[in-house]
């Protein structure tokens, strides 16, 4: 399952990283530190969730999950010099390795759920107060793409 996701073109992995982290927080990051940067990212990807909650295909307390382990991602590409590989390896490991995949159902994987919300946060509090300096600043490399402004230009 997990060499399927990492080139199936259809799945999230594949489909999202080289847009959201790629592309969108290398914009963010050209003019925001990382975890304001985080936090913009992080909410566009719970908003790009949000259909999979509407459909079944992921939990409500999916979305606050979406929205921190953003964090995690970004501190990965940040501290990798903005590898969207690496952060494609690790956002296909933890989309495989998911509640369902280990059995749980009914309240058994509510309560899973909620443990692994927990855990992510605490990941995400432990890489903010252990690595501060990752924060501040992100590495040059990882914020490669120029400034734009989307206004219109004149012809």
């Amino acid at each position: 399952m997990l060499a399927i996701r990492l080139v199936n073109p259809m799945d999230g992995p594949l489909g999202e990283e080289p847009g959201f982290r790629g592309y969108a927080l290398r914009l963010l990051q050209a003019t925001r530190p990382p975890l304001l940067s985080a936090a913009i990212l992080g909410l566009l990807v719970t908003l790009w969730h949000l259909p999979l909650v509407l459909f079944q295909g992921l939990s409500l307390i999916g979305l606050p999950t979406t929205f921190a382990i953003t964090s995690l991602y970004v501190w990965l590409f940040n501290r990798t010099g903005g590898s969207v590989l690496l952060s494609l390896v690790f956002h296909n490991s933890q989309g495989t390795f998911t509640v369902g995949s280990f059995g749980f159902t009914g309240a058994d994987a509510g309560r899973a759920e909620l443990i692994y919300f927990v855990m992510v946060l605490l990941a995400v509090l432990a890489t903010v107060l252990l690595d501060r300096g990752a924060w501040r600043k992100a590495p040059r490399s990882a914020t490669a793409v120029g400034r734009f402004s989307l206004r219109m230009r004149p012809m």
